[in-house]
C-alpha cells in the first residue's frame, strides 16, 4: 500500500484564506468605528476644557472675550485694512486659562513690539507649536500652504449666533434693513456677560467645531464659497445651501473658493474662527464676495467636523452635546432678523442668546 502524506488541498487553502478575508472585512469596520468612538470622546474633551477656559476667563474679568479684537500693535495686517480691524481672536485672550500662559506672554512681546500692519508668521514655537486642547483628532491635519506651513491649526470657532449681516465689522452702517448684527454669544469687538444670554445658558451654543486648510479648499467640508447672491438688501442662507455644490459632485464647491476656514489659531476674522447657526451642522460655508467686503467680512460659516452625522457643540453651561445635521434649521430663504426668534429653527434658537427662545433635549 502507497503511504500518503498528510496536509492542505488547493481548495481548502483557498477556503481557509476567503474564511480570513471575510472576517477581516467583517473586523476592519468595527475597528474604525472604535478608533473614530475614541477620537470623538477625545474631540469633546478638548471643547469641554475650552469652554470652561471660558468660564474661567469670564469668573476674572467679569465678562467673555471678543470674538474679534484688537491686541497692542496687532490690531491690522497685510490681509485686512484698519476700516475692519482688530483681527486677533479670542482663542489668544484664553491661553492663560489652558495652561498655556508661556505661549501667551510670548505672543504678548511680540503684539508690543509688531508694527501697527504686521502679522507674526513666525516658525517659534509660539507659533507653530500644536496646542492640543484647540484640535479635534478626528481632523486629518494636513500640510498648510505658504507661509503658513508650520502654523499650529485650531479645530474650534465660537458662535455668531444666527446673525450674517454684519458678524465681522460693528461699525457697519448700511441701514437697519440690512443689518443684523451678531446675535451670538460672542460677537466682533464686544465684551459680553454669562448674563446676556437671557434664554438660559443651556440654551445657548457657546462653541463648535470647523475643518478647513489650503488642500481641502474645493470640498464642501473644509472650503468656503465665494458668492454675492447672499444679500439682496438683507441677508438670507438660501444661495449658500444651493449655489455653492457642483451639480456633479455634491462633496465639491463650485468654482469661486476660498481657503481660510480654521487656518490660523491665532485668527479672529469671522471665516477663520466663528459659526453661525443658520444652516445645518456640515453644510456649505460661504462669504458674500461683493468687493472690499470679502476680505473676511460676512457670512453663513455652518460648523463642520468628520464624526459621523453630527458635530460636538459646547454650551454655555459648560456642557458638551452633539448636535444631529438633520436639526430643524429652519427655511434657509428666510431673512436673518435684528431681534426677537431666530427663523432657522431649533439651530438658529440655540445660536441666539436673547431671542426668548427655549431649546429641550
Amino acid at each position: 500500500m502507497t503511504k500518503r502524506k498528510s496536509g492542505f488541498t488547493l481548495v481548502e487553502l483557498l477556503v481557509v484564506i476567503a474564511i480570513i478575508g471575510i472576517l477581516i472585512g467583517l473586523l476592519l469596520p468595527a475597528v474604525q468605528a472604535a478608533r473614530e468612538a475614541a477620537r470623538r470622546m477625545q474631540c469633546t474633551n478638548n471643547l469641554k476644557q475650552y469652554v470652561l477656559s471660558v468660564h474661567n476667563y469670564h469668573d476674572v474679568n467679569g465678562v467673555l472675550p471678543a470674538s474679534r479684537m484688537d491686541f497692542y500693535n496687532f490690531n491690522t495686517n497685510q490681509y485686512d485694512d484698519s476700516a475692519y480691524g482688530g483681527f486677533v481672536g479670542a482663542t489668544v485672550a484664553l491661553l492663560p486659562f489652558m495652561e498655556q500662559n508661556p505661549r501667551y506672554e510670548a505672543f504678548v512681546k511680540d503684539a508690543k513690539s509688531a508694527g501697527n500692519n504686521s502679522w507674526p508668521f513666525a516658525s517659534t514655537s509660539t507659533y507653530t507649536d500644536k496646542i492640543p486642547t484647540i484640535l479635534c483628532p478626528s481632523d486629518g491635519q494636513a500640510a498648510l500652504p505658504s507661509p503658513h506651513q508650520n502654523m499650529c491649526r485650531i479645530s474650534i470657532c465660537v458662535s455668531l449666533g444666527d446673525g450674517m449681516w454684519h458678524n465681522a465689522r460693528p461699525d457697519w452702517s448700511e441701514g437697519a434693513t440690512a443689518k443684523v448684527d451678531s446675535r451670538g454669544f460672542f460677537a466682533p469687538k464686544t465684551w459680553r456677560p454669562l448674563s446676556f444670554a437671557t434664554d438660559g445658558t443651556s440654551n445657548t451654543a457657546a462653541i463648535s467645531e470647523m475643518i478647513g486648510d489650503k488642500n481641502r479648499s474645493t470640498k464642501v467640508k473644509g472650503g468656503v464659497f465665494k458668492t454675492s447672491s447672499l444679500h439682496d438688501g438683507q441677508a438670507k442662507p438660501g444661495p449658500c445651501l444651493t449655489e455653492s455644490r457642483r451639480a456633479d459632485d455634491p462633496t465639491e464647491l463650485n468654482s469661486g473658493t476660498d481657503t481660510w476656514r480654521g487656518l490660523l489659531w491665532t485668527d479672529g476674522r469671522s471665516v477663520n474662527g466663528a459659526f453661525t447657526t443658520v444652516l445645518p451642522p456640515n453644510s456649505p460655508c460661504c462669504i458674500y464676495s461683493w468687493p472690499n467686503i470679502e476680505n473676511y467680512a460676512w457670512g453663513v460659516f455652518s460648523p463642520q467636523s468628520f464624526h459621523s452625522g453630527g458635530v460636538n457643540v459646547g454650551l454655555a453651561d459648560g456642557s458638551i452635546r452633539f448636535v444631529s445635521d438633520t436639526i430643524d434649521a429652519g427655511s434657509p430663504n428666510s431673512y436673518g432678523v435684528v431681534s426677537g426668534k431666530s427663523p432657522y429653527g431649533v439651530w438658529g434658537a440655540l445660536g441666539s442668546p436673547t431671542g426668548g427662545e427655549s431649546v429641550s433635549n
